[in-house]
């Protein structure tokens, strides 16, 4: 199971690196300069949807340079899916979980870490009455819905079966694979057994009655392994907008602390924004804001645990390359924190 695994991951950010070192910089039309830019789903990546709507890469590089500058947004299932965005030359900006983000930093897709954006809580949510109460008690036909093989997801899920079953790998073969809203949509109709997700689906199932798989010491299973405040999605940047276009990626670094501090600043104005722009936001601006509340939720540029978890995927067979001797080797020199 961990060769299969391993082929996927490095099945999607492999040969056509090349052509992505060769096109990978923002590119220029009859219409001027375009910056493509993709992410995921869900309230970590809150930062882009500010960006998005108070258009602040495009503000902060004509402050910068006197030009403009179109930059177009996109979504897509996981950070796999990305990498091969990426690889591909398709992308020059990105958003996704920290253990792509090692594995494509790593493996010659030419990017590296730009900045954080987000912790966000993580829960191993099944049915309360699935009999399901800690990792040991999940039997070979239980399936657990999370968005890819090798994603944060999987990754701590790993963790958390290392501590609490002695076996990172113990639960590889009960993983099925599906974005974070179709494991929302498979845990409500029964179809899986449980979904590790995180926000604002796991206050989504909450509010639906799901419960939490805990750890023995009663915490969650996932909380146990990866503390609130950890980084969870941070944003990364090709090398060639780093090394050949040098006002752009100050344009994208310096928009997304603007959009991190709007977020700490006005809630409710950021919670308005995610009910207007993410089709995963239906509920109202108060329930938002509590979200945003949540101790587990928050919003920084800073590194925190991306080194412990590059360690944690070398040592348990989740990357084909060595790991990272130091932050250097997965983040730009602007990038603060590990």
């Amino acid at each position: 199971m961990k060769k299969r695994i391993l082929a996927i991951i490095l099945a999607s950010i492999t040969a056509v690196s090349m052509c992505f070192m060769m096109t990978g910089c923002g590119g220029s039309s009859e219409e001027g300069k375009t910056l493509n830019i993709m992410q995921q789903y869900g309230l970590a990546y809150a930062p882009f949807q500010i960006m998005e709507a108070q258009g602040l890469i495009e503000a902060a590089y004509e402050e910068a340079t006197g030009e403009t500058v179109t930059v177009t947004y996109s979504e897509l299932n996981s950070g796999s899916t990305i990498n091969e965005s990426f690889a591909a030359g398709d992308v020059q900006v990105g958003a996704m979980g920290i253990a792509p983000a090692i594995t494509g930093s790593l493996s010659g897709v030419g990017y590296k870490i730009c900045s954080n954006m987000s912790a966000q809580p993580h829960k191993l949510m099944t049915q309360p009455d699935s009999g399901i109460k800690t990792l040991a008690d999940f039997k070979g036909e239980d399936q657990i819905a999370l968005v890819a093989n090798g994603s944060f997801q999987h990754i701590l899920l790993a963790m958390a079966c290392n501590e609490q079953l002695g076996d990172a790998h113990a639960l590889d073969n009960n993983i099925l694979q599906a974005s974070h809203p179709e494991g929302k949509m498979a845990l409500e109709n029964n179809q899986v057994a449980a979904q590790l997700t995180s926000s604002p689906f796991t206050f989504q199932e909450e509010a639906e009655g799901m419960v939490e798989v805990e750890a023995a010491d009663g915490k969650g299973a996932i909380e146990s392994v990866w503390p609130e405040g950890n980084s969870f999605i941070v944003a990364v940047a090709a090398e060639s907008l780093y090394n050949d276009d040098p006002e752009m990626y100050n344009a994208v670094t310096t928009a997304i602390a603007q959009a991190v501090d709007f977020i700490n600043e006005n809630p409710e104005e950021a919670a308005q924004i995610l009910i207007d722009n993410d089709d995963s936001v239906e509920e109202d601006v108060e329930t938002v804001v509590s979200w945003f509340n949540d101790p587990a939720c928050s919003y920084f540029t800073e590194l925190k645990g991306v080194m412990d978890m590059a360690s944690f995927m070398a040592k348990e067979g989740f990357l084909e390359v060595d790991g990272p001797s130091s932050i250097s080797d997965l983040a730009y020199d602007n990038v603060k924190g590990e």
